[in-house]
């Protein structure tokens, strides 16, 4: 099912998509864009099944609250100076920059999840690296409030 040997990104997808779920021997699974994207576009508005369930590829929507079984947002590789961002109140994917084709989609695990499903080493590249991603409750931030949504805006 997925490319073993190359570190070329192929895609599962519909070619009329914008978005496609890839893999990638540095990164395993993630999602590039398709097509050009400006800074502030809708890249996705996302549904699926929301529970108590924190699982390796559900969001946290609010505290104690997880979505899971969406179609691209789950496999959006963390970044920790990332080209997009999520509003979990809209359940959006918004372009924080602009993203060329074949890009590899990223957002900051941080701004969404008190809690991660596993905390992980970072080789983002990024100037700004921590080295160590978890949640915001680990790094001893406060938890989400009712409804968990990025403080920066556009």
């Amino acid at each position: 099912m997925y490319q073993e040997t190359s570190s070329e990104l192929f895609t599962l997808r519909n070619p009329n998509d914008d978005l496609a779920i890839c893999y990638d021997e540095a990164v395993g699974i993630g999602v590039v864009a398709r097509v050009n994207f400006s800074k502030g576009d809708l890249l996705d508005r996302f549904t699926g099944k929301i529970g108590p369930e924190l699982t390796q590829h559900s969001l946290q929507v609010s505290p104690g609250w997880h979505i899971s079984g969406t179609r691209f947002v789950g496999y959006i590789s963390h970044g920790c100076d990332p080209n997009c961002r999520l509003d979990m109140q809209r359940q959006e994917l918004i372009a924080l920059r602009d993203i060329a084709p074949d890009e590899l989609l990223s957002i900051d695990y941080a701004e969404t999840e008190d809690r991660l499903f596993t905390n992980f080493s970072c080789n983002c590249g990024a100037k700004n690296c921590r080295d160590w991603i978890v949640g915001r409750i680990e790094a001893g931030e406060p938890p989400a409030n009712d409804i968990n949504d990025a403080d920066h805006r556009l």
